[in-house]
């Protein structure tokens, strides 16, 4: 039996506030999607609203996003082999299932930059940094939103071929195996999934992807104190205990890692196909 994977609230089970948190997520980031950051974070009482009523006027005004999207274009890596037409008929790719992945694909580059920058100025407030500007007043309009995706495969639902394949991208975040969604997204197209991660598994730790994640990575930190400065003041409610900021901070730290991962190899699968 596989390892129950990290905590997380559903957006199909989410309803009062944490229902009008993920709507507005999804609106201001651009993607039919709430990422398993939020997800994870609803799992513990009050800390994603506490997160997102901290952050949200740096989101609804689009400094969060716009930074995380310039910081991602100087973000690319080597290019995966080009999948031709009848390597793609081999992986049982029609035109509609290389829309899917591309729709997939187009998502993650999307999203990934936003939650590294929103990680990162949670960071800063749980670290310390005091919110006392007047406001993001800037009008900001999210972009179009993008296609909706198949969903997050549950890996215990798999055949046991088809979990090991996705289980070679799992990390571990608070203790518990976590699989970008990238990947469990994919797991519709078992063989397409199978030559990706023959392709990305050993780029996961290859000197070029561990330069290009650190330097993305480390221009999302140094740009979050700057948004973080023009927040008001936090507002009223109870921010989490100190055990529940460490798990949060171990959190963001994991995912500042795979969010880049996602955003550039998102890039690679829209370019191989």
């Amino acid at each position: 039996m596989a390892e129950p994977l990290l905590a997380e609230l559903p957006e199909h089970r989410a309803a009062g506030a944490i229902a009008v948190i993920y709507d507005e997520i999804r609106r201001f980031s651009g993607v039919p999607y709430v990422s398993s950051l939020q997800r994870y974070l609803a799992t513990m009482p009050g800390v994603l609203e506490w997160a997102w009523a901290a952050v949200r006027p740096a989101l609804v005004s689009g400094p969060i996003q716009e930074t995380g999207w310039r910081l991602a274009d100087a973000a690319r890596l080597s290019p995966l082999p080009p999948a031709d037409p009848a390597t793609r008929a081999a992986w049982k790719l029609d035109a509609n299932a290389q829309t899917a992945i591309r729709a997939i694909a187009e998502n993650f580059v999307r999203v990934s930059p936003v939650n590294l920058m929103t990680g990162a100025c949670l960071k800063s407030l749980l670290t310390g940094q005091t919110p006392g500007g007047t406001g993001i007043a800037a009008i900001w309009t999210p972009p179009a939103m993008l296609a909706p995706m198949p969903g997050n495969a549950d890996p215990g639902s798999l055949p046991p071929e088809q979990r090991a394949v996705l289980m070679r991208f799992a990390t571990e975040v608070d203790g518990a195996p976590f699989i970008p969604a990238l990947y469990r997204q994919l797991a519709a197209y078992p063989a397409f999934l199978a030559w990706l991660a023959d392709e990305l598994v050993p780029r996961l730790t290859a000197p070029e992807t561990n330069t290009a994640r650190a330097v993305f990575r480390a221009a999302a930190m140094e740009a979050a104190p700057a948004i973080v400065a023009r927040l008001p003041a936090l507002p009223p409610g109870t921010p989490p205990d100190a055990e529940t900021t460490r798990r949060v901070l171990a959190t963001i730290d994991r995912y500042a890692g795979t969010s880049p991962e996602m955003t550039m190899f998102g890039r690679l699968i829209l370019d191989a196909i």
